[in-house]
């Protein structure tokens, strides 16, 4: 499963982005949490395409 499956079926379990840092040439680090259960979790993603996927999919996706 890819990162981006992962955050993916997250959202499908209610979490949501809270953040995320994104270093230059570097990987990015992703914050989460489920505001029902309180629960949150973390991930680091590498590599360019797969991080435009996830901010594209979290941009889309964001509470507005």
């Amino acid at each position: 499963m890819s990162d981006f499956e992962k955050i993916q079926n997250m959202y499908d379990n209610g979490f949501r982005c809270i953040r995320y840092d994104d270093t230059k040439d570097g990987e990015m680090s992703i914050y989460f949490k489920n505001f029902e259960s309180e629960e949150s979790e973390a991930m680091r993603v590498k590599g360019f395409e797969e991080k435009m996927k996830i901010k594209s999919f979290i941009n889309n996706n964001s509470m507005k």
